[in-house]
């Protein structure tokens, strides 16, 4: 069984926005990450991957 975390946080990657580069705040909750951007108003999921350099975000191709 697997343990779901109902617990909001909520994080701020630095040039993170991919139309607008300001940085973007992104809260994670049980169901995912949500992003907005306050600069441009992008609005997305980012993905977000754990690796051995850290965090790795890349978003869907329709960020593109």
């Amino acid at each position: 069984m697997s343990e779901v975390h109902s617990e909001t946080r909520e994080y701020t990657i630095p040039e993170g926005c991919p139309v607008c580069e300001a940085d973007l705040p992104v809260r994670v909750t049980a169901t995912g990450p949500n992003a907005v951007c306050r600069h441009c108003g992008w609005m997305g999921r980012p993905f977000i991957t754990v690796t051995h350099q850290g965090l790795r975000v890349s978003y869907g191709s329709a960020a593109a």
